[in-house]
């Protein structure tokens, strides 16, 4: 009799037209099941997580679609069951969701359950939202006049409305990101997630679980809940592995293994997970060469490389350095509008004497450096400090003929000087045999900026 009459109550608590307005109303999944976990009411946000119809909802029980015996604790104790990480087994297929589990009590007893239940792909897209997991740059970003730049974009616009895969290669500072970026903005995934790794930048032991996540207790120190990799991160969306010569054999193979069946193993974990998700990988290294060393995987690189881009160094476009130089200083004049700056042709024409081994990278950070050592409107080539770079200026100096006025051997060594000892007048002049008051003398004539040297200390 007693069993009756709390079914009842669970009952007539479920049939209220108030309860099933508030169920209704709720954006999570909602399913409330009696004390022997069989299902007695749902709202349409839990079909639509589940896939299932609601009234076919009503014929299942909890047993059935998450076989896991400790879900029956709260009836048990009475306690709740917060933020599980809980994978529903239903029409063949895992759906997982992070579910907290409240008993529904009367007079002490618990009379059933509530499962609220929050699909994880949705909060992996919340959680990209909020950690910025967002692709910026666009197509006409990418800032060039050169025939062959051109040609690169227009081609990978059209590798953009495809789904394939995409190798970028190029050095340092080429821009692999923005065209990685741009492809995704330019595809079908552009409102879905753009998640980047650096390859490089992650410890070789927690490259795995990086990258495929990892179940709870799968090792010392996991996370009670586990951990979604960045693959699930940006499921449905586009993932940009940079410096992907790095990756580890290993993972190499893992990797593999997704572009194959396009599923992903969770460290600790017995079943697979498939994932929509786009892999644009780049490197700066000629992944040819690492195949042909033993140190990446030949099936890995053809797997990759369906479609390939490889991005210029600013040296063989040089046309683009003034129109990039302006655009720079554009920039920066957005964000000082009360004082904006120019370049003038002495600038330019030193600007492009630059032997630019960092490429766009290098040519932005001396742009802005001598945007701020200038003290007027117009930048000049006394700006340009070749100092502020590890990159020499392509001159006539390595000519063996070469004969340099002593005013520009005197320059060098007293801009030398004062990088080495970081700004240091008195050191300086020491270590050049002369005095304090002519250093100071000699940096006023050749017009050096020793605010630079200072903020190097």
């Amino acid at each position: 009799m007693e069993t009756i009459k709390y079914e009842h109550s669970l009952e007539t608590i479920i049939e209220s037209p108030v309860f099933k307005s508030i169920l209704e109303s709720i954006y999570d999944g909602i399913i409330i099941t009696d004390n022997n976990l069989y299902i007695k009411a749902s709202n349409p946000s839990a079909s639509n997580i589940l896939g299932v119809e609601e009234n076919k909802l009503k014929k299942i029980s909890m047993n059935e679609i998450l076989k896991k015996d400790y879900i029956k604790s709260p009836i048990k104790t009475g306690e709740k069951m917060l933020d599980e990480d809980l994978k529903f087994h239903i029409n063949n297929r895992y759906i997982r969701c992070v579910v907290n589990i409240v008993p529904i009590k009367v007079d002490k007893n618990v009379i059933g359950l509530i499962f609220l239940l929050r699909d994880t792909k949705k909060l992996h897209h919340i959680v990209n939202n909020v950690v910025g997991y967002k692709a910026s740059f666009t197509f006409d970003d990418i800032i060039t006049k050169s025939k062959n730049m051109i040609s690169i974009v227009n081609q990978a616009k059209k590798i953009a409305k495809t789904d394939c895969s995409i190798l970028i290669e190029g050095k340092s500072g080429t821009g692999k990101e923005v065209f990685a970026q741009s492809i995704h903005n330019y595809s079908k995934r552009h409102n879905a997630p753009f998640v980047a790794v650096n390859c490089a930048a992650i410890p070789r032991e927690l490259v795995e679980s990086e990258l495929f996540g990892y179940e709870k207790g799968a090792f010392t120190g996991a996370s009670k809940g586990g951990y979604p990799g960045k693959f699930e991160l940006a499921d449905g969306g586009t993932i940009f592995l940079d410096e992907i010569g790095e990756l580890p054999l290993d993972v190499q193979s893992k990797l593999l293994r997704f572009l194959d069946n396009l599923k992903i193993v969770r460290v600790g974990a017995t079943y697979e997970k498939a994932v929509d998700v786009r892999i644009i990988a780049a490197t700066n290294k000629l992944l040819a060469e690492e195949v042909k060393n033993k140190n990446f995987r030949s099936d890995l690189y053809y797997r990759l490389n369906v479609m390939k881009l490889h991005l210029p160094p600013l040296n063989e476009r040089s046309d683009d350095i003034e129109l990039l130089a302006h655009y720079f200083i554009n920039k920066l004049n957005a964000k000082n509008p009360s004082c904006p700056k120019y370049i003038d042709s002495t600038y330019i024409s030193k600007l492009k004497s630059h032997n630019f081994q960092g490429n766009i990278r290098e040519l932005r950070n001396l742009v802005e450096s001598s945007y701020y050592l200038c003290e007027s409107n117009i930048i000049t080539s006394n700006h340009l400090n070749c100092n502020n770079t590890n990159t020499t200026y392509k001159t006539d100096l390595d000519k063996d003929d070469t004969i340099l006025p002593l005013v520009n051997v005197e320059k060098i060594c007293i801009e030398n000087a004062l990088n080495k000892f970081k700004g240091n007048v008195s050191k300086s002049a020491k270590a050049l045999g002369i005095g304090k008051a002519t250093m100071y003398r000699k940096i006023k004539k050749f017009n050096i900026n020793l605010q630079f040297y200072n903020k190097k200390i």
